[in-house]
């Protein structure tokens, strides 16, 4: 997890549901604003933003051979949203940008299946 310019490691072996919502919502786009969910040395979510209820997640895999972005196709894809991710101020495109609810969801579903739902909308690479 990044807090601030720095890295802070947080290690759970075997979360529960509510350490991941918990990690989910330590973030909050300013001094806590990426953290990571590995599934295994190749297959990594990275979860960023947090402030403003807006999140940015990828999924890599394949030794990032592939990378799964979460989409909201509800969004625009014309305009960018400014999003500290890793420490880092950026603009990602609107739909990158999703809510709470999707990144939970999205969350969730990797930690007990290590892939990307189903039941949402991703851009792969």
């Amino acid at each position: 997890m990044r807090q601030g310019d720095q890295e802070q490691t947080r290690a759970h072996e075997s979360p529960i549901e509510g350490d991941l919502l918990a990690a989910l919502d330590r973030l909050d786009g300013a001094v806590f604003s990426s953290t990571a969910f590995v599934i295994d040395d190749d297959t990594v979510m990275s979860i960023g933003g947090g402030g403003d209820g807006a999140y940015v997640v990828f999924i890599s895999s394949g030794g990032d051979t592939r990378i799964h972005t979460l989409i909201d196709p509800a969004k625009s894809e014309d305009h960018d949203q400014d999003l500290v991710a890793g420490g880092q101020s950026g603009s990602y495109p609107q739909f990158q940008c999703v809510d709470r609810s999707k990144a939970a969801s999205a969350l969730l579903y990797f930690h007990a299946h290590g892939e990307a739902s189903p039941d949402l909308n991703w851009a792969s690479e």
